[in-house]
């Protein structure tokens, strides 16, 4: 007596074929309804088949070897159509089921016709192995997308299985094998058994490669999270450190106004001082002393304020400007994309680095392209250039515009304190971008280019 009962075990088989696919729906019910649909009916026909065989003489022929042989085909081709439909490909599901129907006339033509028993049974054989071998070159695709481990695993277990019903294909041409499914030979244990594996592994994989799926999709939404709030916290740091130095801008320029006023007003009270001891008169001596030591004073407090602008340490490190470019043009492309301006850039074709504070270097290009932004309302096209080269031992950063251009009389005042074109503007950002690059060795020009617009050059030293 064997020690597997054939029928019983392509019953058992079966049965696991089409409980498992009811259990891979509970759990995928909320995703994809077409993949998951296709591969649960291909489950339920794969397992339905071989239920059927394993009824073999309980149950009318026509259940027990057309129809089961013609569901063993059609399982395989949709679920492999899932695959398909999961690397987002045609699902040719009209030529699948005309495949399958092809294939089952075939079938009838060499039982019904030819009344051979060999012929139909190496048909259904090559029939099946060719669908599960489909199956497992769709599974070897996701994979090779995805690098998914589910569906390595789900090729290498539906490429078995393939190969298999390829060896009893080959040994029934041989005459090694006996053409009926229930014989007891060690392939035909072999194929049932690894039946019973491949579904397991196949819906467990399928099930699998989903699960991959959404955690990579949840990776990625956290990194964009983190890029996104990266980008907030510079944006923050560019804007606050725009504040501290339009703050500081205002202070120098304060201290460096009102310092000529004050020594004048000392120079004046000194003056007066004397007149007033040329004529013995010291009723107003009191009143001169306070004038002067407060004059003095104050002057000492303008004076503080200049040096400790003066004194602000940077933090220069190298970088590249291919970078701070990407980085300053990922900042700004809300706003671009809100105003619809196209953003090009032309890099040098070897990588520039600098010596510079990171964060001031944005500080400039969020100015200027801010700026630039602004300059092209009004044009049918928005445009604006962002070009890198290098010229002996200085590197060039331009931006150009497509705007009207500027006057005379703004390109004469453009990038000095206080000066804005904009009525809300206090105008030190431009004022504050040169000094940055004048601290980095640099200079920043403004001007009109040849073809139209506007163009801020910066120039920086390059490290080699």
């Amino acid at each position: 007596m064997p020690l597997l009962h054939l029928p019983t075990a392509y019953f058992i088989a079966g049965i696991l074929y089409l409980a498992m696919p009811l259990f891979v729906w509970a759990i995928l019910r909320n995703q994809n309804e077409r993949i998951n649909t296709l591969w649960c009916l291909g489950g339920v026909s794969f397992g339905l088949s071989l239920v059927l065989l394993g009824m073999r003489g309980k149950v009318p022929d026509v259940l027990t070897y057309g129809i089961a042989v013609w569901l063993l085909v059609v399982g395989p081709l949709l679920r492999a159509g899932a695959l398909r439909i999961q690397l987002q490909k045609p699902l040719y599901l009209m030529g699948i089921l005309s495949l399958s129907f092809m294939f089952f006339a075939v079938y009838a033509l060499f039982d019904l016709v030819l009344n051979n028993d060999t012929l139909p049974f190496i048909w259904s054989n090559l029939g099946a192995g060719a669908a599960v071998g489909w199956l497992a070159f769709g599974a070897h695709n996701v994979y090779r997308l995805d690098r998914s481990i589910s569906a390595r695993w789900m090729f290498l277990a539906y490429l078995t299985l393939s190969v298999l019903l390829g060896l009893r294909v080959l040994s029934l041409l041989l005459g090694s094998a006996q053409p009926q499914a229930m014989a007891a030979d060690p392939l035909s244990v072999m194929l049932i058994v690894w039946a019973v594996v491949t579904s397991i592994v196949g819906n467990v994989g399928f099930l699998g490669i989903f699960t991959e799926r959404m955690n990579r999709k949840a990776l990625e939404l956290a990194k964009v999270q983190a890029r996104q709030e990266e980008a907030a916290r510079l944006i923050e740091q560019v804007a606050q450190l725009d504040r501290r130095r339009s703050v500081g801008e205002i202070a120098a320029s304060l201290a460096h106004e009102l310092s000529q006023p004050l020594t004048n007003i000392y120079l004046i009270a000194d003056r007066m001082e004397m007149s007033l001891q040329e004529r013995q008169d010291e009723s107003l001596n009191k009143y001169f002393e306070d004038l002067n030591r407060n004059t003095q004073k104050a002057g000492d407090i303008l004076g503080r304020i200049r040096s400790f602008i003066q004194s602000r340490a940077k933090a220069l490190e190298r970088i590249e400007l291919s970078q701070v470019i990407t980085d300053a043009k990922a900042l700004i492309h809300n706003l671009a994309h809100n105003e619809s301006v196209d953003i090009q850039i032309s890099l040098h074709p070897q990588e520039l680095a600098v010596r510079a504070d990171p964060v001031q270097l944005s500080q400039i290009f969020m100015n200027v392209l801010r700026n630039a932004i602004q300059a092209t309302q009004g044009q049918a096209s928005r445009q604006l250039q962002i070009r890198v080269w290098r010229e002996e031992q200085m590197a060039h950063i331009t931006f150009t515009d497509n705007g009207p251009g500027l006057s005379a009389e703004v390109l004469r005042q453009v990038g000095t304190s206080f000066f804005s074109t904009k009525s809300e503007g206090l105008g030190v950002g431009l004022s504050i971008s040169k000094s940055i690059a004048q601290q980095h060795g640099g200079n920043l020009t403004i001007g009109n280019s040849p073809l139209g617009g506007a163009v801020v050059e910066l120039q920086l030293p390059v490290m080699d």
